[in-house]
C-alpha cells in the first residue's frame, strides 16, 4: 500500500499528475493532507470539487499518538515542517510507501520508502 504525500493530491486536483496512475491503487492519505490541500486560501471551486473527489477515493489514517511521537522525533532530528513529519510518521508507522513529488524532503529519513510518481 502507498501513502500520497499533499502534493500528489494537489498536482492530480489541477492535472500535473494525470489520474489514471492514480485508479487502482490501494492507498492512502494522512489527516493533515486535507488540511494542507484544502486550506490553500486561493483554492478554486474546482480544484476544491476535484480534490474532495481524490479524498473520498481513498482511506484516511487518523493521527494516533504512536504517529505523533514518531513526527516529533522526526522533527526533533532535522527541521522539518509539521505537515511533512506526519505524513512520514504515518508512513513509517504503518510501513506504507510514501508518494510525492519531493523526495527530498523526506531522502534523510531512516526506513522510509519513497516514490515520486511525476517520474
Amino acid at each position: 500500500m502507498v501513502i500520497f504525500d499533499t502534493n500528489v493530491f494537489v498536482y492530480a486536483g489541477n492535472g500535473s499528475i494525470d489520474i489514471s496512475k492514480l485508479e487502482g491503487l490501494e492507498a492512502c492519505y494522512a489527516s493533515i493532507s486535507i488540511i494542507e490541500a484544502l486550506g490553500f486560501q486561493q483554492i478554486t471551486a474546482a480544484e476544491q470539487r476535484a480534490l474532495q473527489r481524490l479524498f473520498e477515493a481513498y482511506e484516511n489514517i487518523d493521527l494516533s499518538q504512536s504517529i505523533i511521537e514518531q513526527a516529533v522525533k522526526l522533527r526533533q532530528n532535522k527541521k522539518m515542517s509539521l505537515g511533512d513529519s506526519i505524513i512520514a510518521a504515518t508512513a513509517l508507522e504503518h510501513d506504507l510507501t510514501l508518494w510525492t513529488a519531493n523526495t527530498d524532503d523526506f531522502h534523510h529519513i531512516q526506513g522510509l520508502k519513497l516514490s515520486n510518481p511525476l517520474q
